[in-house]
């Protein structure tokens, strides 16, 4: 890694109050944000997806089938729902001991680092376990090694990006989980499913992506006028940031979770839907889903590159998010009234622009909000993070209610559970618009 200059914390003393964070990291370690910078960034995100996406797709459901063939719907879901949990934990936690940091390497390489090695570890036990309680127990330690590196990198955006590149930065972080989805796939085909390289040969390749970067990004110490002491407490308090003192940052959390929601509903239930409502079999329904997979896919990429530089062109945030959000909407109407595949596609489509709009600037909005970006960046990013993870699980829960509406001989209401996507989706274009900290 590149050493930090040992004199640079001493001319900190100096920052104005009003300096930007980027502006301050660009003067204490003279390294400028360009076209390389940001390359090796946006890689080093992709690979840290690529180190988990392809367990949580593919892998993780082979291997539980493999240990315990006759309980494996159980035991899959018990572990995933506990490794939820530890990443709904890890994120905002590892975010502020990152923050805390008082490394000579800095706050955020030890913890990207560090966290690649301790998943790549896990994903060892997870692929040579011998059996469910031991699967679990290095599927959690993979998700607080995957979101401390997650928490660090994340705030490389509010530390290191200037608000006028934020939006195509955003946009590219944006499609960093879909290209790694789809390079997850063609490696999980070529390394077979079977044995340990499913899971070791992505994650290696995350490792080697993320020290790259790690060992590009210069980063000082902070002095010990900016370290703050750790104790305990400060655990629960990485998961809070008062809603009523920080308002903006409240108002964009709300709007992605209700964003999300919406899209969860389209993502859990989309095999269903093809094959209770449109009346596809297995077989058809994964043939067409590998299509609409990729459909989204290129949605999302256009989406969030166009988004993002248009937003840094015109100077502007909060629009985009609620184009973003109405064109999500107008998909899953489409949806609910599809009796056809073509008019399913088509709201994919629709839906996949919006999020791709969405994923492309709500990054950028959130961090010129961020409550103490100064010294408390990677808490809050990672506790943005929630408004991603959570939906997953309430989607789920809170979807029963819709399809039952009006429910004739046990058969499920998909169009009232897609106008209910699009609802959520209008109420999350509605929140953003009391977010007053950004354009």
């Amino acid at each position: 890694m590149t050493s930090p200059h040992a004199a640079a914390p001493e001319a900190d003393a100096h920052q104005t109050p009003a300096e930007a964070m980027p502006e301050r990291s660009l003067r204490l370690t003279g390294q400028p944000v360009g076209t390389t910078f940001i390359s090796l960034y946006v890689l080093a995100i992709i690979g840290l997806w690529l180190a988990v996406l392809p367990p949580t797709a593919v892998a993780l459901s082979l291997r539980v089938a493999e240990l315990d063939p006759e309980h494996k719907s159980s035991s899959l879901a018990l572990v995933t729902g506990v490794g939820a949990i530890f990443a709904l934990v890890a994120n905002p936690v590892c975010g502020r001991l990152s923050d805390a940091s008082a490394s000579r390497f800095g706050r955020r390489r030890p913890f990207m680092v560090g966290g690649i090695l301790l998943a790549t570890l896990a994903l060892v036990v997870v692929g040579t376990a011998p059996n469910i309680p031991t699967m679990l127990a290095g599927w959690c330690v993979l998700q607080i090694g995957v979101n401390a590196a997650l928490a660090a990198l994340i705030a490389v955006l509010p530390d290191r990006i200037p608000e006028h590149r934020r939006g195509r930065v955003s946009g590219l972080m944006g499609m960093t989980n879909q290209v790694a989805t789809v390079a997850g796939t063609f490696l999980i085909q070529l390394t077979g499913t079977h044995g340990l390289g499913m899971f070791l040969v992505p994650a290696l390749i995350g490792v080697v992506l993320v020290v790259v970067f790690a060992c590009h990004l210069r980063e000082v110490p902070q002095s010990r006028a900016e370290r703050r002491a750790l104790s305990w407490a400060d655990i629960p308090r990485s998961m809070w940031i008062n809603p009523l003192r920080h308002t903006d940052f409240a108002w964009a959390f709300l709007s992605r979770f209700l964003v999300w929601t919406g899209k969860a509903f389209l993502l859990t239930y989309k095999t269903y839907f093809l094959m209770d409502h449109l009346g596809y079999d297995a077989d058809d329904a994964a043939r067409i889903l590998s299509w609409t997979m990729l459909l989204l896919a290129i949605a999302i990429v256009v989406g969030s590159n166009v988004a993002g530089w248009l937003s840094d062109l015109l100077g502007r945030r909060k629009v985009f998010i609620g184009v973003a959000a109405l064109l999500f909407a107008a998909g899953m109407v489409v949806i609910a009234f599809s009796n056809s595949v073509t008019g399913f596609l088509v709201g994919v489509g629709v839906s996949g622009i919006g999020q791709g709009v969405y994923v492309g600037i709500d990054y950028a909005l959130v961090a010129s909000v961020l409550p103490d970006s100064k010294s408390e960046a990677a808490k809050g990013m990672g506790l943005f993070n929630i408004a991603n993870a959570l939906p997953q699980s309430v989607a789920p829960a809170v979807a029963p209610v819709f399809l039952a509406i009006g429910g004739a001989g046990g058969e499920d209401n998909y169009t009232a559970l897609y106008l209910a996507a699009a609802a959520f989706a209008l109420l999350g274009a509605f929140a953003v618009r009391f977010v007053r900290g950004a354009r």
